[in-house]
This record gives C-alpha cells, sequence and structure tokens, in this order.
C-alpha cells in the first residue's frame, strides 16, 4: 500500500470517528488498549447509526472515551 492511500485512510477513519463522537486521542486510547481497527469502525458505524447524538463515554478513570 502506498503511503498516500495509508494516510488518507487514516484521515477518512479519523474524520468518520469524530463524526460519532470520538477524539483522535479516543480513538487513539481504544487502539493502543487493544481493540482492532476492524472493531473501531464497527464502534464508528454503530454510533452513526444511533438516532440522536451519544452522550460521551467516560471510563473508569475518569477520562472520556
Amino acid at each position: 500500500m502506498d503511503k498516500a492511500a495509508l494516510v488518507s485512510g487514516i484521515a477518512k477513519l479519523a474524520t468518520a470517528g469524530q463524526q460519532a463522537g470520538l477524539t483522535v486521542e479516543q480513538m487513539m486510547g481504544l487502539l493502543n488498549a487493544g481493540l482492532g481497527v476492524e472493531d473501531l469502525m464497527e464502534v464508528i458505524a454503530w454510533r452513526l447509526e444511533q438516532p440522536k447524538p451519544l452522550a460521551p463515554i467516560v471510563s473508569s478513570s475518569g477520562s472520556v472515551v
């Protein structure tokens, strides 16, 4: 895969995540915690399909997920 295609794909994923109410930092945290990219895409898709905006998810440490 060429670098331009990879950068474009990451940008699209970040944009979709932000539209679903997730920050880039939250998505990176989920990936670093072991969530796979496909699973992250499913979470984003699920959040986008909800009829109303979802409240941010707050982890037990108090950080927004």
